[in-house]
């Protein structure tokens, strides 16, 4: 049976009748294309972004006001719809939102001009296209593949029940230009890491992957503990920065892969710039990891009961009295974001005073 997976999609914002449908026509010929999606408001031209992930956006003239928000959820490139060449300073100006170049008016009711502006299309449209994959990708993917970043700080989330959900939730709500790395780690055999990755794919703006012996972390990427293996990290300088990678060991855990593990380690060798996560689950893994965080003076969110599948894992964390907020799920992203903005305005290395964003 033959692949019939476009490479490249397309989402198509708010353009007259006519020119979306013979950009749909133009696109379609190619195999490797698709229009996924068209938005004619600038809100929903940003969900559509955010929840389809493609690998080009065509926005039209009234949405130049909305692009910032586009931006916040997408950050792929972009090709501006205008009935009028635009002036080069206008250019500019969008071309810190993405903006690769336009397109220009489709003219009506003449063959051959219709037939010159299709090769035109065609001709911006793989000009703006990503080179680099032969798969549905964000940019931002493509650009960390290209040019990884060093973690301004690791984000360490661990649960077990019901984690796979939330974790996809707290993703979700995290935008692709993350500065901090995230590792995530949940109660799960080897059978279904890839479900797992390819579940948080989905959700997330970021690129997931398995994590691998020795992968580094950069910013801006998730990677997921392999069922099976307990993950620790260590401090790297084989890299253009002096970071950290993952290690796969043998420490023995009642749990698989130790959420304890990876956050001891975590502390242990990024120091203050941790934070660590502790969604729903069974048991109180994850409760040492955090008082390894709180004793290097990183900071510890846990989710609450009532939000929580189970109970076990946050609970034994707050019991113990490591824990720096309690949050509903829904609140856990914000926390985060708020935790980390907070960071990057109080300091400026890695050795700097801890950050007030979470108090108990």
């Amino acid at each position: 049976m033959l692949n019939t997976t476009p490479s490249f999609t397309l989402l198509l914002g708010n353009l007259p009748t006519f020119v979306s449908a013979e950009l749909t026509r133009l696109l379609h010929a190619a195999p490797s294309m698709r229009v996924v999606g068209t938005a004619v408001s600038a809100d929903e031209l940003a969900r559509q972004a955010r929840r389809l992930q493609p690998s080009l956006v065509v926005v039209g003239e009234s949405q130049l006001l909305g692009l910032e928000q586009l931006r916040r959820h997408y950050n792929g490139p972009v090709l501006l719809y205008t009935t009028q060449a635009p002036l080069p300073g206008m250019l500019r100006e969008v071309a810190r939102f993405g903006v690769n170049d336009y397109l220009s008016a489709a003219p009506l009711h003449d063959g051959s001009k219709i037939a010159e502006w299709g090769r035109q299309v065609r001709r911006k449209v793989q000009a703006a296209l990503p080179k680099t994959t032969a798969s549905v990708a964000a940019s931002s993917v493509l650009r960390r593949q290209a040019t990884p970043l060093p973690p301004q700080g690791v984000v360490v989330i661990g649960g077990s029940t019901g984690a796979a959900t939330a974790v996809e939730q707290v993703l979700r709500a995290l935008p692709a230009d993350f500065e901090w790395a995230v590792l995530v780690a949940v109660h799960l055999p080897v059978s279904f890491t890839q479900t797992l990755v390819e579940r948080l794919r989905r959700a997330s703006m970021m690129p997931v992957q398995a994590a691998t012996e020795g992968a580094i972390l950069e910013a801006g990427k998730v990677l997921v503990a392999p069922g099976g293996f307990n993950c620790a990290i260590k401090a790297s300088g084989n890299y253009p920065w002096l970071g950290w990678q993952v290690n796969f060991v043998q420490e023995a855990s009642l749990e698989i892969p130790s959420v304890d593990i990876l956050m001891q380690s975590a502390a242990q060798s990024v120091g203050r710039n941790v934070l660590g996560v502790i969604l729903t689950g069974l048991g109180y893994d994850g409760t040492a990891g955090a008082r390894s965080i709180r004793e290097k003076g990183g900071a510890v969110l846990a989710q609450d009961e009532a939000t929580s599948a189970v109970f076990g894992m946050p609970k034994s964390a707050i019991q113990a009295g490591y824990v720096t907020a309690v949050a509903p799920l829904a609140a856990i992203a914000d926390l985060v974001l708020g935790h980390v903005r907070t960071q990057a305005t109080s300091r400026i290395s890695f050795a700097s005073a801890p950050s007030q964003a979470l108090s108990r």
